[in-house]
């Protein structure tokens, strides 16, 4: 049961987050202020609603959907958990990822698993495989627009790395069965019948679930930049930008988060020369709306795995 001293730090916790989000915004702004700020200044703003609606109800889809992928990797594993409590679960520890570090999200849900009765090296590999996954699913996502715009890919030394990054975690899939066997065989002198990591088939419909949620952020960027009347843009460029932004975020660990970082790289992969002030302020504001359904949705779950009130505690 979580005490009133620990729900209080929680509370302290989000708070602190949304200051850390202000702050980010506000730096990342006052590195070039002049110049976006005279950008932004004249740009001429034409707001499309039908567009930016449908573009949030994507973000929103998108994120609400995405634990899909850590519930089919944790019932691969063996763990026989309820969809909806690893979902509650997902949610929660999301919010780990913008302590320093980042180890408390995956800590968080391998602490899940193992507390729900998962071995101990089962419970750690979930999480970790969860973001091989998704890195890969970035990688298959960003594949063309790499290729047609590379220039532009590897102008920016984030992008670079997390161009590597997906590449080399989409080369490593095909080979987890082969090498989950030759561990087997070689530790226990045979292969079981049910092995914890996903198979060819399961491993196929992640790496298709992710790079699709991945061209659902793209497509939500391209709609949002376009509703706020951003027209010189590509979609492919967007569709790029969501994964690799995201993935060089998570490269640079000690930025909670990837605060900053991952702005950055989206505006140098999709702004056009003279629109990078109007197209940061827009990409900020997509985070801020993203950062508001984590908060959100992480005290939902507070609810439905009862960390708040009587209970199984986490």
């Amino acid at each position: 049961m979580i005490t009133v001293g620990m729900k209080t730090r929680l509370k302290w916790l989000l708070r602190a987050g949304a200051i850390l989000l202000i702050a980010a915004a506000a730096w990342i702004i006052s590195v070039n202020a002049e110049k976006w700020f005279e950008q932004i200044g004249r740009f001429n703003w034409q707001l499309d609603w039908f567009l930016i609606c449908t573009s949030v109800i994507l973000l929103g889809l998108s994120y609400y959907i995405i634990p899909a992928g850590w519930i089919l990797l944790s019932h691969a594993a063996g763990s026989e958990i309820e969809p909806k409590e690893l979902r509650a679960a997902w949610f929660m520890s999301q919010l780990g990822r913008y302590i320093p570090g980042k180890v408390w999200l995956f800590a968080g849900r391998a602490a899940f698993l193992k507390s729900r009765g998962l071995a101990g090296f089962r419970a750690t590999s979930v999480p970790f495989l969860e973001l091989l996954y998704t890195a890969a699913g970035a990688g298959l996502t960003a594949i063309i627009p790499v290729i047609i715009s590379s220039k532009a890919v590897f102008s920016h030394s984030g992008l670079k790395y997390a161009v590597l990054a997906a590449g080399i975690s989409l080369l490593v899939i095909p080979f987890l069965t082969p090498i989950q066997k030759r561990l087997y065989r070689l530790k226990y002198g045979r292969i079981p019948g049910k092995l914890p990591l996903p198979g060819l088939i399961d491993s196929s419909k992640l790496l298709i679930f992710y790079s699709g949620l991945w061209w659902f952020r793209g497509l939500a960027l391209f709609l949002l930049l376009k509703g706020f009347g951003v027209t010189d843009i590509s979609l492919l460029l967007c569709c790029a930008a969501a994964p690799l932004a995201w993935l060089a975020g998570y490269i640079v660990f000690l930025v909670p988060g990837g605060i900053g970082v991952r702005e950055a790289a989206a505006v140098a992969l999709v702004a056009p020369s003279d629109a990078a002030g109007p197209v940061l302020a827009v990409i900020v504001g997509q985070r801020l709306i993203l950062s508001t359904l984590e908060v959100v949705l992480a005290l939902v779950s507070t609810r439905k795995l009862k960390l708040f009130g009587e209970g199984k505690p986490l």
